[in-house]
């Protein structure tokens, strides 16, 4: 019994070591952050399409790890600039950069962009 408690402290011990030196479970990559802010006169419509072509992305293409895809949440009422926010998560510089090319993006950039008053980009790599 006292074996089982100290193997299970021991791993108890390692799972809390890893978290803290990799606090969010972040493998090294690169991440693209693109915050919008959308027209006011965006029809339900166009919202749908952009969100199905979202909701594909990662299935329509090799070089993208994840995509997460969320409409703010505001607690606080400070933040109203932007409404939504597009994350996606490459493995290396090179999978981003064959993404720059992609017919996908090009698509989702070119329905993104009429669309939306605002948008920031914002391009960083984990470590």
């Amino acid at each position: 019994m006292k074996k089982i408690l100290l193997v299970v402290i021991a791993l108890t011990i390692g799972i809390v070591e890893t978290q803290a030196m990799n606090p969010f479970g972040k493998k090294s990559g690169i991440r693209e952050v693109i915050l919008v802010k959308f027209k006011k006169d965006i029809t339900p419509a166009q919202k749908k399409e952009l969100d199905a072509l979202i909701k594909d992305l990662k299935s329509q293409t090799k070089t993208i790890e994840n995509v997460e895809w969320g409409k703010r949440i505001d607690y606080t009422g400070a933040s109203k600039e932007y409404d939504q926010c597009l994350m996606l998560k490459f493995k290396n510089d090179n999978n981003l950069e064959i993404f720059q090319s992609n017919p996908v993006r090009l698509k989702l950039m070119g329905m993104l962009i009429p669309l939306s008053d605002k948008l920031l980009k914002f391009t960083y790599k984990t470590e």
